[in-house]
């Protein structure tokens, strides 16, 4: 007999992206979106992930998930000074493509883990 660990409804849930935006709960939500099991926000983020700040994470504090996801756009675009700034408001942040950064959110996800996603568009 296989068991499988029960997983509580998941809300909010990361269905597919495109070079404009992202499918969530069957909806398409074109630009940027911050998300996370209990929090869809949209529009978010500038237009290139050079022009984020941690001011753009401030709905976030509240439910200080695990692990955020940061999806930069087509390529990983890593800017230490924001990372810095973020774990020292206290996320454990992870930088990745969008692409990389939806795959992984569906897995933490699935796994019921507390996890937060901040994704640019592939387009960004």
């Amino acid at each position: 007999m296989k068991l499988h660990r029960q997983i509580g409804e998941l809300r909010h849930a990361l269905q597919s992206y495109d070079a404009a935006g992202f499918v969530i709960d069957g909806r398409h939500y074109s630009g940027g979106v911050l998300l996370s099991r209990t929090l869809l926000h949209h529009p978010w983020g500038p237009a290139q992930a050079a022009l984020l700040c941690v001011e753009d994470f401030q709905l976030l504090a509240p439910e200080m998930p695990e692990v955020l996801l940061l999806g930069t756009g087509q390529k990983q675009h890593l800017d230490v000074a924001l990372l810095r700034e973020l774990r020292r408001a206290g996320f454990a942040v992870e930088v990745m493509d969008s692409a990389a950064a939806c795959r992984t959110y569906g897995v933490l996800l699935a796994e019921d883990r507390q996890v937060a996603a901040a994704l640019l568009p592939l387009s960004a």
